[in-house]
Parts: structure tokens; sequence; C-alpha cells
């Protein structure tokens, strides 16, 4: 009963844990709250140890539990928290179910020798680059931060147009309880990393099961060299076991040895599947360090002199083994490559362009007739507020795009270059998407690594992000002689405003020590292709100088106040 629960138990946990990280990246409606999320992400490893380097203290101890329970009991950690590896048990499971109902044949695993060369390389290079200042391999191999690129670039799309396919159902009945949703993905170039991450995880899962985990992810690879020595491991009872190798062919490890009567503990993840699977109770989960008496042989048992006890054996008597072919081979990859570019066409359906010129134009009540010359001229990209500056923001983010996911305004999207190669997929404020709630500080209650630090409203109002840059030569009113307007009236400090021009007309005048890099102006600005307004960013954030209250040149009449 024991060993049954085990397994239960990390079902149990493990989709628990799933349904909780998803919904991360999969909410639009902005429910959770700050606690729930950092609650859910308190306990991954590589956000939590990022995150202590930067807040030490309770609340960033999260790697700690994970370093214990792993000495304690094995790399747990993979098979119930880690949402990385459980996205790969479902894959192993939709494998399994298209062997036994489509290929009429059971899913079988092959116990093979570890890739230590290549794990062990990678965790080196991810380790020496960390210490030399750069996270660039945390950037693109920290298993919660992939599974944050795959969900909000690409499976996050796709919800959104199903969810928008049943609102539209709903209407025609009458029933406005759904309301359509959208997405401002600004650049598709960002996405081509997840797009191939996830086809190698989904190929790796569905033919080898947890071989990416013990081949590529550095923390599998860590957690590994420390379950080595853990109290609890899988174990085999040569007393006991028969040989049958129904333990060996359902590992998703590849890592039960029958032969040697060994289980690699460095790449054993937890999942207990063995356990149910042995009716003799030849494997169990033990005390590794004081381990129990063995028990008597069994008496079914029998052994001859002289002859050695049978290999395992990969045929199972009473199933029929069919030999995959080339041909096979071939059409199996040409599904994945055609489901895989099906979620990549999903998402560019249902990718909300930025609001056309002319929308904008007729908003304002504007008509362009002549496009813009004169590029715009940045220097730095755009952090977000609470980065404190490029250098902490770059050294400190993996792109796990939570931040870009809770943003309401969508201005947060992931870079491509602009932060350089090793900052590829770091969000970045785009205001050719959007702008900067100015009284909104969601962004910085929910990062997980401490890139993005906690910031009070009060404290937003005055970090100066960036600073406004002004290219009348662009601009509508000397250029066209039409009134405008627009940038001053969307400025929440007043670093943009407007001043007496020609005939009666205004143009717009900036207050660059009052900007706070919101990039409302640059946003609203109608020009086209280049705004005459626009956001430089600032290397290092500093403090902006609040705006001038202006004084009343009269008493107000406190007997009628209105």
């Amino acid at each position: 009963m024991r060993r049954h629960l085990l397994k239960v138990f990390r079902v149990l946990v493990s989709l628990l844990f799933l349904t909780a990280t998803s919904l991360l990246f999969l909410d639009f409606t902005g429910a959770l709250s700050p606690g729930f999320i950092n609650g859910v992400t308190w306990i991954q490893f590589v956000p939590s140890f990022l995150s202590y380097l930067h807040l030490p203290g309770f609340l960033a101890l999260g790697f700690l539990v994970v370093l214990v329970g792993t000495l304690l009991f094995g790399r747990v950690y993979c098979s119930t928290v880690c949402p990385l590896g459980i996205l790969q048990d479902v894959i192993s499971a939709c494998s399994r179910f298209y062997t036994k109902r489509i290929r009429r044949r059971p899913k079988l695993y092959r116990p093979s020798a570890p890739y230590n060369w290549l794990r062990h390389t990678l965790l080196a290079l991810t380790v020496l680059t960390f210490l030399s200042g750069s996270i660039v391999f945390l950037n693109l191999l920290d298993p919660f931060s992939l599974f944050g690129k795959i969900f909000a670039g690409l499976i996050r799309p796709v919800y959104f147009s199903l969810h928008n396919l049943a609102a539209d159902a709903l209407y025609g009945f009458g029933i406005y309880s759904l309301y359509h949703v959208e997405t401002r993905q600004a650049n598709l170039w960002p996405l081509i990393f997840p797009a191939l991450m996830l086809g190698l995880i989904a190929v790796l899962s569905f033919l080898r099961g947890r071989l990416y985990c013990n081949t590529v992810c550095p923390v599998g690879t860590l957690l590994g060299l420390l379950s080595r020595f853990s109290l609890f491991r899988i174990m085999i009872d040569e007393s006991l076991c028969t040989r049958c190798a129904q333990c060996s062919l359902n590992c998703k490890g590849e890592c039960i040895d029958l032969k040697n009567s060994r289980v690699d503990a460095t790449r054993c993840v937890g999942c207990f599947n063995c356990l149910t699977l042995c009716s003799q109770k030849g494997i169990d989960y033990q005390n590794h360090w004081f381990p129990p008496r063995k028990k008597a042989s069994a008496p079914h048992r029998r052994e001859v002199p002289g002859k050695a006890a049978p290999e395992p054996s990969s045929r199972q008597p009473g199933i029929s083994h069919k030999v995959t072919t080339g041909k096979e081979r071939r059409e199996f990859l040409f599904q994945l490559t055609a489901c895989f570019f099906g979620f990549a066409a999903a998402s560019r359906v249902v990718r909300a362009q930025p609001p056309a010129p002319e929308d904008i134009q007729e908003d304002l009540g504007i008509k362009v007739t002549r496009p813009s010359t004169i590029p715009e001229k940045k220097r730095y990209p755009v952090s977000p507020p609470g980065s404190l500056g490029l250098a902490h923001f770059t050294g400190s983010c993996t792109a796990c795009q939570l931040c870009v996911t809770v943003c309401p305004s969508k201005v947060l999207q992931p870079s491509f270059l602009e932060y350089g190669f090793t900052g590829m997929m770091q969000p970045r404020m785009d205001f050719h998407a959007s702008f900067c709630n100015y009284d909104c500080v969601r962004c910085t209650e929910v990062c997980p690594t401490g890139a993005i630090l906690p910031l009070s409203r009060e404290q937003k109002h005055l970090v100066q992000t960036g600073i406004v840059r002004l290219e009348l030569k662009n601009c509508v009113v000397p250029t066209q002689k039409i009134a405008c307007g627009a940038c001053a009236e969307h400025c929440p400090t007043q670093a943009v405003h407007m001043v007496d021009y020609q005939n009666g007309l205004t143009i717009p005048e900036i207050v660059p020590e009052q900007c706070i890099g919101c990039g409302a102006c640059e946003y609203i600005c109608p020009t086209r292709p280049y705004r005459a307004i626009y956001i430089d960013g600032s290397p290092v954030h500093a403090k902006a100088v609040p705006p001038a209250i202006e004084k009343l040149d009269y008493e107000p009449d406190d007997d009628f106040p209105f």
C-alpha cells in the first residue's frame, strides 16, 4: 500500500504545481495576487537562488529547501515541482497512449549509459559563466524560465485564440460571460528560441522520456550529483528480483541496470513508476545509509549451479513487438513538425498588432500626409522600473516572461538583440506597442529573481527609466502646420508641455529631468515611420525631478467650493 501511495502522492503534487505554474502565464484577468505568484515561484531553484543574492531572507530560501530535499529523498524536485519536468511527463504519457492505442504495442524504454560528458560540460559552462558575471546559460537553460518562455510565447496565444472562439460561440446564443482578449507581440523573432526548445523537448520526451533532464538541464545535473548522497533512493533487492525487466523497460530515466542490479541515482527523478510495476517487491524506495536486512530468497526462484541468471530481455512473452521502420520514423517527425508549425501559425494569427497610424490619427482628429524622415536615435533599451539599470537587470533576469504576462498594458515585450545576444528574450519596454501605466507596479511585485526589485507607487513616480527626446523635424506642427499636442496631453509628469509657435499653433517643449520614461508620448505620437518624440533608455536609473505644482492666482471661496 505504501509503495502505491508514493506514486499517487507524487502525481497529485506534480499536477498541482503544473496547474498553478501554468496559471501564472495564462491568466489574463489579473486575478492572481502577488502573494500567490510569489508562493508558486518561491521553491523554483534558479529564481529562488538569484533572488537570495539580491534580497537575502527567509522568503528567498526556496533553493535551500530543494537542496535539503534532494539530500534526503533524491531528485523529487524534478518529478514534483519543476514545471518543465512535469511537462515532459505529460508528453511521455501522450507517447504511451500513442504507442498503445494507435500503434497497438507497449511503450518501452531501454536502459542507457549516461551522457556524462555532455551534462557535466553544460553544468560547468553554466557555473563558470555565472561566476564571471554572465547568466546567459541560465537564461537559455533554466527549466522554470524555459517553461515560462514556452507558455508565454507559444501556448498563451493559442489559449487566447481558443478563448476568443468560445466567446464568439456564446455571443451567438446571447451569452456575454466571456470577452475577447488579445496579446501584443510586436516581434516574432524572440519566439524562435522557445519554439526550437519546445520541439527539442517534445521529441526527446516522446522518444526517450527524461533524456532532456539527464543530459541538457544544468539544474537536473546539479541535483543528480547531490542525489549520490541522498538518504532515500530506489534500490534493487537481488534476493527478490525475478529479472522480469518491467521496472527497467518502463523507467523514464533509463537508469535501471538489471545486469548489475543497480539504479543510477544521478539520473533517477523519483517518479516511482517502477515501484508500482514490481509485483515481487524486488525494487523499493529504501534508506540508503542504513539499509534493512535482506529477506530470504523467494521460494519460486530456482538457480541451477554453474548457470548464470538469464539476462533481462526487452521482449516480453505474449506481447508482439513491431520494428519501427525508417519510413515510420520519418512520418512521425513530419507529424511532429506539422504540429509544431501549427502552434507557431496560431501564435501569428492571434498576435495583436500595435494600433495603426490611421487609428491613432483618427482618434486624435489629425490627418498626417507626410512620412517622417529622421530616425529615432535610441542609444539604450528601456529596462523595467525597479531594475536599477541595464547592468543589474541583464545580470539577474533569466527571461522567464512572468513580468510580460502580468503587465496590464503589454508594454513589456521580449527583446531580441536589444540587450545583446546574452540578453536575448529579456523583457524591455516597447513603446511602439504600448506605454507604462503611471500607477502600475505589477512587474515589481512578481519578479522571482530580484532583477526587478519591489517599488511602491510613490517610488515609481520618481524612477527615471529613460529620458524623453524630441525631433521637431518629424513633428506635424512645424512640418504640416497642423495642431497636435497629443504628447503633452498624455504626459503624466509635465515633462512635455506646449509653448506658443506660429499662427496660433503650439509646439512641444521637453523638460528631460522631469521625465520618468513611461513612453506615453512616444506611443501616442501620430508620425510614422519614425516618432517625433521618443524615449531613450537610461543605462542607470536615476531619480526624476517632481513636477512643479502651479499655485492658483486667486483664493477659492469656501462657501461655494464648486
